[in-house]
């Protein structure tokens, strides 16, 4: 009897609390992927089920929540341990995964917060928790900006615009400055504007010139120091970023653009770039991690190290200025990569042999005496990273020039730009031997790749060689043209995964 003036019961698959525990504990069966997929469609559904009261609707986003942490920690890892073993479709599958389940999980928090200021039943009883729910939202739309520049992609505009409207919101309500536990467990708390900082000091730390490792080490690292960030919706000495919350455009630095609105915030690092000087001086000195700076996982010293003065580099009032000016070009290019085909390449070795080369057409956007900037079309370069050894030359040209990437940039409609930095001016192939020579070595030597102009001495040359070759007591011996040289070991002066170039003083020729 008046059973039609109850509410309907809603049609979101989780309502009810015994369902929601039966369907999350099946997909342990289901692997990782299929495991976020079905919890990114969950949380979907939270933001069409009408019916769904609004403090339900939180327990379910929270329980997604935190049954897709531990399974999102654990691809992070696989992808930055094993990126270079993954094929492309992996590692685009990883990627999108991820991806897309933090941007589901971050709209289900905004769902539950706009049911709170929509006044939707039951929604007064989450008053308490707007502080977490808007900094778990800004947490999760981070974490999509940080798997968009592991990617070297374009972060999504979108995501600026949420970010900026939440930061505002946390204004009106006064809420933005509330420290809170984020999540259980976590040692440090924070707040929604620790969290709104945190990846805003990402983006501008210039990830695009870092390969993934160091692109999650400085995440890492912003939100250790977060605390030390200062907002301010006045400009002032130290916040040299701003960014309008009522925009899609990405923050940038003050001095791009001359004018701004009321609805622009600024910040800056504060503090943190205090931190990172005395820690780069800590390492300088012992050459060991301090026990305190605790990242949550294991990581070298040098890495690190490299790490904090790219930092210092980026988090200073004044950015650091290319060593020599680019001027626009209009050219295709051919690019090669992997050790093998750049060192054939640069060698010249494939001039009267013919080879089916891994080389792809860009274009070319600027260059210099010591780089260039390229254009990579979409669907292309999917091997690419930063710190990639790579061969150029012009598309009618016949002179490869080894380089390194050093900065990839996403950009609308799947394109990126790719700053190149040669390594010399040309090269020759030359073959090297051991003096020492031990069982394993070749008799014939090995082919490498002597590189003009690299090495920073006259009586100094630079050899590009596949990893683990330089040895800083291993003299060995050089042979090009007929002639034999002893060359010394002075340094590495460059390393990659697949390759080392190596600088070695010539000391006698026979």
């Amino acid at each position: 009897m008046l059973h039609w003036l109850r509410a309907r019961e809603s049609e979101h698959p989780l309502e009810r609390k015994d369902d929601a525990q039966r369907l999350l504990g099946r997909l342990a069966d289901k692997g990782p992927f299929a495991a976020l997929e079905e919890m990114a469609s969950y949380l979907d559904e939270v933001k069409t089920a009408e019916t769904l009261k609004a403090s339900r609707a939180l327990e379910i986003v929270e329980l997604l929540d935190r049954s897709a942490r531990p399974i999102l920690r654990k691809l992070t890892h696989e992808y930055l341990s094993s990126h270079r073993r993954l094929t492309r479709f992996q590692q685009h599958r990883l990627w999108f995964t991820c991806h897309s389940l933090l941007g589901q999980l971050a709209e289900g928090y905004q769902t539950c917060l706009a049911r709170y200021h929509a006044g939707s039943p039951g929604a007064a009883s989450l008053r308490s928790a707007l502080p977490r729910m808007a900094g778990r939202a800004l947490r999760a739309y981070g974490g999509k900006i940080k798997w968009t520049l592991l990617h070297y992609g374009e972060v999504d505009p979108d995501v600026w615009l949420q970010m900026g409207r939440l930061y505002a919101m946390g204004e009106i309500l006064g809420y933005n400055d509330s420290i809170v536990t984020m999540y259980r467990g976590e040692r440090a708390e924070s707040s929604p504007v620790r969290e709104f900082l945190r990846p805003l000091m990402l983006f501008m730390s210039a990830p695009h010139s870092l390969p993934p490792l160091q692109v999650e080490l400085v995440d890492r690292i912003t939100a250790a120091w977060a605390d030390a960030f200062v907002p301010s919706r006045q400009a002032r000495e130290g916040l040299h970023y701003a960014m309008e919350l009522n925009s899609s455009e990405p923050p940038g630095r003050v001095g791009y653009r001359a004018t701004r609105s009321e609805h622009a915030l600024f910040f800056g690092p504060g503090d943190a770039i205090v931190r990172a000087s005395k820690y780069t001086t800590r390492l300088q000195r012992s050459g060991q991690v301090p026990a305190e700076l605790n990242l949550g996982f294991d990581v070298a010293p040098h890495v690190l190290l490299t790490t904090l003065e790219h930092l210092q580099r980026y988090w200073w009032p004044m950015q650091p200025r290319r060593a020599q000016p680019r001027v626009s070009a209009t050219e295709q290019m051919r690019v090669a990569h992997d050790y093998d085909e750049v060192s054939a390449n640069a060698g010249a070795l494939f001039l009267d042999s013919p080879f089916v080369s891994n080389d792809e057409s860009w274009a070319l956007a600027d260059q210099s005496d010591g780089g260039c900037g390229l254009v990579v079309p979409k669907g292309r370069g999917e091997w690419l990273r930063v710190g990639s050894l790579v061969a150029a030359r012009p598309e009618n040209g016949t002179a490869w020039r080894a380089g390194i990437v050093r900065r990839i940039v996403g950009r609308r409609h799947g394109e990126r730009y790719v700053g190149v930095q040669y390594v010399g001016r040309g090269g020759c192939a030359v073959t090297i031997l051991p003096l020492e020579k031990p069982r394993s070595a070749a008799p014939e030597g090995e082919l490498c790749v002597l590189l003009a102009g690299a090495a920073r001495n006259p009586d100094e040359a630079a050899l590009l060689l596949r990893p683990g070759m330089f040895s800083i007591r291993g003299a060995i011996e050089m042979r090009a043209y007929d002639r034999r040289w002893l060359l010394e070991p002075v340094r590495v002066l460059e390393s990659g995964e697949d390759f080392e170039i190596c600088v070695y003083r010539t000391r006698s020729a026979r």
